[in-house]
């Protein structure tokens, strides 16, 4: 029985990862997924999900992971994200383990949160403290769909991750 659960939680654990990484790849990737020019930041939602049905090390670790890819995309000083959505995800998991029901309404509005703080801070450091002129078309044209888009795709992950959990966790229960 413990040697069987061993194996299901690496399975899920390593289903995880497979999927984080293909969804750092599809970010990266130039021109693939955008719509109107804009493309979402997709590591993003999925560090959510895992952190509204998983454990908080298991939030820590995807939050960080996650973070860290999207600095790697970025022109971000390397650890800016990965340090933001660490603590971001942290919380979202505690939240969702005392004081929050996960459903996909949730998911919209603690994932949508973590994404705005990570955008406004993003603006901030980027542009707004360097007074670039019309900075507001930037934000307008560039920060705010970005933002919807990627918080549009929490609750696809949401279910994503809750399957994959139910069907691991359910493999070894039996």
């Amino acid at each position: 029985m413990i040697r069987k659960k061993r194996i299901w939680i690496s399975i899920k654990y390593f289903l995880y990862l497979f999927i984080l990484f293909v969804l750092y790849a599809m970010q990266t990737t130039a021109g693939a997924f955008s719509f109107f020019g804009i493309r979402p930041i997709w590591v993003l939602p999925f560090a959510v999900a895992i952190s509204m049905c998983e454990d908080v090390v298991s939030a820590a670790v995807f939050g960080s992971l996650s973070g860290l890819l999207c600095d790697l995309g970025s022109q971000a000083l390397f650890g800016f994200n990965g340090l933001l959505v660490l603590c971001g995800c942290v919380t979202i998991s505690l939240l969702s383990f005392f004081l929050i029901k996960v459903n996909w309404k949730s998911a919209l509005l603690l994932g949508g949160a973590l994404a705005a703080v990570r955008a406004l801070l993003e603006f901030f450091f980027f542009y707004l403290i360097w007074g670039y002129e019309n900075i507001q078309l930037v934000f307008i044209h560039s920060v705010l769909p970005m933002l919807v888009y990627t918080t549009a795709l929490m609750p696809l992950f949401l279910l994503l991750v809750r399957k994959i959990k139910e069907k691991c966790d359910g493999q070894w229960k039996e």
